[in-house]
């Protein structure tokens, strides 16, 4: 049985699910009262684009 090749993802996208992981524990500096966060979104919209490139 031949085992597929999953390549490693790059260090932004490691980055992103932790910077997603953190947030969900403490908010930012960044962080508004609505509790919106452009760090987190840049995040999320990395891990969407990284996660939907193999699906093409």
């Amino acid at each position: 049985m031949i085992e597929q090749y999953r390549p490693e993802p790059p260090f932004l996208v490691i980055m992103a699910g932790y910077v997603i992981d953190l947030h969900h524990r403490n908010v930012c500096r960044r962080c508004q009262p609505d509790g919106t966060c452009p760090k987190l979104a840049e995040a999320a919209e990395r891990l969407t684009a990284w996660r939907q490139r193999g699906t093409r």
